[in-house]
């Protein structure tokens, strides 16, 4: 492609983009209610309705702060190494692990037109009879030039075989997923360099 095709081509897309954002806007908030939000690194999300911060209900994560129902945390990072699960992402889930980092199973799929990586886990050293919640799951994913962890802890096996709950697990990662944000991410030099640079561009606003 010629220089001069692709600045036409990207004053096109800024025009077309500029349309689709304020209809993604729109259909956001219809379609997703929060009273808050949380900062976490660089990146912000909404927490939804119902669900609270672990600074508002003084419960223990892995990070400074993270959304807590009161029974499950999800902790996130915007500064992870990769953006799909593999060995290097499994040795840093393990290495937060102090009694042992057992996998479940693995899983791809995909949230908000994002391609996800989950992982299933158990720490053996929870599982006994005073404390029944020993599993987590983690998503890795990338959006807007970031690579995302988020590890959702702890339930128990009984959780972890109820469809019904995990379905509910994914459907909060997805909410999270969708208002996910990289405060210092620009969508025109973001996309203005993947062109430059022959790399694919996604093209779907969240």
């Amino acid at each position: 492609m010629l220089f001069r095709e692709k600045i036409a081509y990207i004053l096109l897309v800024l025009v077309l983009f500029t349309v689709i954002v304020n209809l993604g806007t729109i259909n956001n908030f219809l379609a997703f209610q929060t009273d808050k939000t949380l900062e976490f690194d660089n990146s912000i999300y909404e927490v939804p309705h119902h669900w609270n911060t672990t600074d508002e209900l003084n419960i223990s994560s892995k990070t400074e702060i993270a959304m807590t129902n009161g029974y499950i945390v999800f902790d996130a990072w915007d500064d992870w190494p990769e953006d799909h699960i593999t060995a290097i992402s499994e040795a840093k889930f393990r290495a937060m692990e102090d009694g042992g980092y057992k996998v479940l199973r693995n899983e791809n799929q995909t949230a908000s037109g994002v391609p996800v990586s989950k992982q299933y886990f158990s720490n053996p050293s929870r599982d006994n009879e005073i404390i029944l919640q020993h599993v987590g799951v983690n998503y890795v994913f990338p959006k807007e030039d970031k690579n995302y962890a988020v590890q959702v802890h702890y339930f128990t096996t009984h959780d972890y075989h109820n469809k019904s709950y995990i379905k509910e697990i994914d459907d909060r990662m997805e909410d999270i997923m969708a208002t996910m944000e990289n405060k210092e991410y620009n969508w025109y030099i973001s996309t203005f360099n993947k062109i430059m640079n022959n790399e694919s561009v996604d093209w779907n606003v969240i």
